[in-house]
């Protein structure tokens, strides 16, 4: 008699183990990894968006539409603020360069491995396409991934925290960290992509 009783709570509790295995970190995981693919075959992306980079005591936040092709690099041009409106970076190979009527000014590191503030996009593109992932978990119809460069300890190196709308793949927001210090914000307000797949 006791264990027909038993019966209906382990039927319901391996339903709930069933259920429980849509969301949370194994559907994050799985969607981590076919967006990783996604990605990896992207060519070209643009994007609006609003950064603030960190330098520990001060920071600089801008609004800026940002063009990557693959075999090119980047082309972000800065619209807001209204000052520096119009100042156009480029990004190649890991050399960064403001451009403005003709005036070059290099810009300073965020990262001690010299990472520059506008190189802070092109290099979240470049985890969501090839970096590590440390770990996803999927709430709400939102993604959250974290990478890492390679299987290093938390804390180490530089870190990226990405969150996705789940259901269009477009990215919402990230987060870039060197040596467990935050070092840029990024909040994507347009995203379109071009796949070497069509």
């Amino acid at each position: 008699m006791g264990r027909l009783r038993a019966l209906p709570l382990t039927i319901s509790l391996l339903f709930l183990a069933a259920c429980a295995g849509r969301g949370g970190a194994g559907a994050g995981e799985e969607l981590a990894l076919a967006l990783r693919e996604e990605y990896s075959q992207f060519t070209a992306v643009t994007c609006r968006a609003d950064l603030t980079a960190e330098y520990g005591a001060r920071s600089f936040s801008c609004a800026l539409d940002v063009a990557w092709r693959k075999d090119e690099g980047a082309t972000l041009t800065l619209t807001e603020p209204e000052l520096v409106r119009g100042v156009t970076a480029r990004i190649a190979q890991g050399k960064t360069a403001l451009e403005y009527d003709g005036f070059r000014l290099e810009t300073g590191p965020l990262t001690g491995d010299g990472l520059s503030p506008l190189e802070a996009i092109p290099a979240l593109w470049e985890q969501i396409g090839g970096g590590y992932i440390a770990g996803a978990d999927l709430t709400d119809g939102v993604l959250e991934v974290t990478y890492r460069s390679g299987d290093t300890p938390p804390g180490t190196g530089l870190e990226a925290v990405v969150t996705f709308d789940a259901q269009t793949h477009a990215p919402l927001a990230g987060e870039l960290f060197y040596d467990g210090m935050r070092v840029a914000t990024v909040r994507v307000t347009q995203f379109q992509s071009v796949s070497a797949q069509g």
